[in-house]
């Protein structure tokens, strides 16, 4: 059973690449304050993923909005090269899947 959730782990993270790699993404208010403010900018959210080589954590989406009903941790570098967390879910709208950031911040 671990091994199957790795693989799924594994193939989650693929689409989730694919998805920011085509800049099919959103993000919550909460992470554009944070943007706003200069704490990051979006070149770091897609840099964090586009470096990861894991998903760090699976939860079930308390929301039930994500397509598979998880939203995922995910850690890897900002654009300086520094540890960079995001949790995020891919959901659909009316068009497309995309991936939604929940927050982000550099990891301590």
């Amino acid at each position: 059973m671990h091994e199957q959730q790795q693989r799924q782990k594994r193939r989650r993270l693929r689409i989730i690449k694919a998805l920011i790699a085509e800049q099919r993404y959103h993000y919550s208010n909460k992470v554009r304050g944070f943007i706003e403010e200069g704490d990051f900018n979006q070149e770091d959210l897609e840099r964090c993923i586009l470096s990861a080589t894991e998903i760090e954590k699976a939860e079930e989406d308390e929301l039930g909005l994500a397509v598979d009903g998880k939203k995922y941790t995910i850690i890897g570098t900002d654009t300086l090269g520094q540890s960079f967390y995001t949790c995020g879910k891919i959901i659909r709208n009316e068009q497309e899947q995309l991936y939604f950031f929940i927050t982000a911040h550099e990891q301590n």
